[in-house]
């Protein structure tokens, strides 16, 4: 039984990185990547006092994820993984997020858009209105929930150039991490004396799922015309509609499923120091990395990690 167990794990490890464009070597998953949006959202920095458009920043996190075809079902035209995300095809790859933010966010950040402020939802929020649609009775003297506002909604060019800034930033940041992430994996394999291989690989990956599940997420986040606009306007390829809602619905649904297990598996690869302080790292850095270049806008962007 637990060798046919393996050799299934073995298959679907298999099938998993053969999607088109996949360079062997899954990212971190969307549950860190989220976590680590809401952090930057909650704490009081520059970047958390810049976003504007919280749903489209929300969202901009996972973007370089769904053209690659392996985390959002129904992609019928493919992008590879080294130009989604401005990386070589190499085994542990490592994105040029300063090349990205020359190219894409720093042309937006000259046009100064000061759009109205919009919100993401939460899976609380979901909950609750589901809950009053199939139980009307129980709530037939509550107050009603307060879905998106007119700034949600809004389509003035000012709000969606609001929106389609913020949303590239979560690009950006998603590059962030990424880079971050995998330059410490790569690190910590050539101090451990390892090489990436298929055994490295099933490792890597259940210890990212498993570190991934003790994160409590809540944000989801709204389909909303705004976003709509914003996504279909992206710079480096356009997104449509029902691309965004299947993004969107995955989200949910990975929201949904991880509201944080302290207590997992040991790790197979890595440690909890490794992913402690790898978390903290791209926070900060992401961070960090915002408020320099603003502050110095027109300067070339250099990298904000030395990668290896």
């Amino acid at each position: 039984m637990l060798r046919s167990r393996a050799a299934a794990a073995r298959v679907a490890c298999r099938e998993w990185y053969s999607y088109p464009g996949f360079t062997g070597v899954a990212m971190p998953s969307w549950n860190i990547h989220i976590a680590q949006t809401e952090r930057l959202l909650a704490r009081a920095g520059t970047l958390a006092d810049n976003v504007r458009d919280r749903n489209a920043f929300l969202f901009g996190c996972v973007v370089p994820d769904i053209f690659v075809g392996y985390m959002v079902p129904g992609i019928a035209d493919p992008i590879p993984y080294r130009i989604t995300h401005f990386a070589k095809p190499e085994p542990i790859p490592k994105p040029r997020e300063h090349e990205f933010w020359d190219t894409y966010v720093a042309p937006l950040l000259k046009g100064a858009p000061v759009g109205t402020p919009a919100a993401a939802t939460s899976i609380a929020e979901e909950r609750e209105r589901l809950n009053r649609v199939h139980y009307p009775q129980r709530y037939k003297d509550a107050e009603p929930v307060a879905g998106p506002g007119a700034s949600e909604l809004s389509l003035a060019p000012e709000d969606v150039a609001q929106s389609l800034l913020d949303l590239t930033l979560g690009v950006w940041s998603h590059l962030v991490a990424d880079t971050v992430w995998n330059t410490r994996v790569n690190q910590y394999l050539e101090a451990h004396g390892g090489k990436p291989c298929e055994e490295f690989r099933i490792k890597k990956q259940g210890d990212f799922d498993w570190f991934g599940k003790t994160l409590g997420i809540v944000s989801i986040p709204r389909a909303t015309d705004r976003l709509y606009t914003a996504a279909a306007q992206f710079g480096q390829y356009s997104i449509p509609q029902d691309y965004v809602l299947k993004t969107i619905g995955v989200m949910h649904e990975i929201v949904r499923e991880n509201p944080g297990e302290p207590d997992h598996p040991p790790y197979r690869l890595l440690s909890e120091a490794f992913f402690d302080a790898t978390f903290t790292e791209v926070v900060e850095l992401t961070e960090a990395g915002f408020t320099a270049r603003v502050a110095s806008p027109g300067v070339p962007a250099l990298p904000l990690i030395a990668s290896c």
